[in-house]
Formats: C-alpha cells, structure tokens, sequence
C-alpha cells in the first residue's frame, strides 16, 4: 500500500504548485546587497522585470542606491522605494528584458 497523504500535505502540494517558482520556500534565492558600505546577505522573495522584493535586508530606507549581486555573479542596481522591518523593495534602474535569466535563476 501507498503512503497516505494527510489534508496539510495535500494543501501545501496543491498551493507549491500554483505559485510562481521564485515564491516556493524551497527555492528561495540568495544574493547579495551592497549598501552604506557594507554588505549583506538577502532572501530573493519576488522579482519581476521592474523590481525586486528582499527580506533579510536591514538598515535601508527609501532612496537608498543599492547593488544586488546575484550567485551567479551578475549585478544589478538600483533604489529602495519601500523598506519594512527585514522586507524591502527595490526599483531597478533599467528594467530587465522580458527573456532575462535573472528572472528565472540567480
């Protein structure tokens, strides 16, 4: 007989898979953000063609100029536009290409 599945794993299985791949706790992305001199070491939680949402990012308030080094060594800059407890936003200074790989891996 098969292993039975209880209701929580059906629910976590049936939401994992109607999230976008970026949204999955499993595969939370890592990168790195230069700001105020220092560097810091940020969870990837959303990132689109215009901007990008970090959490493990403290210290920064809006309009704060920042650089995110992704694992895969690429850079991109930009401006905090909104900054919540560890949780902040950023607004990328060119928009990304609608076949960018950043959007897809780090």
């Amino acid at each position: 007989m098969g292993q039975q599945v209880t209701p929580l794993q059906a629910w976590a299985a049936r939401g994992r898979s109607k999230r976008p791949l970026f949204e999955q706790q499993d595969s939370i992305r890592h990168a790195i953000l230069h700001s105020h001199g220092r560097l810091q070491c940020v969870a990837i939680r959303q990132i689109s063609r215009r901007d990008i949402k970090l959490d493990n990012a403290f210290g920064l308030a809006p309009g704060d100029i920042v650089t995110i080094e992704l694992l895969s060594r690429r850079t991109l800059h930009g401006t905090v536009t909104w900054s919540v407890a560890a949780f902040c936003g950023i607004e990328f200074d060119r928009p990304l290409a609608d076949n960018d790989l950043a959007l897809t891996s780090a």
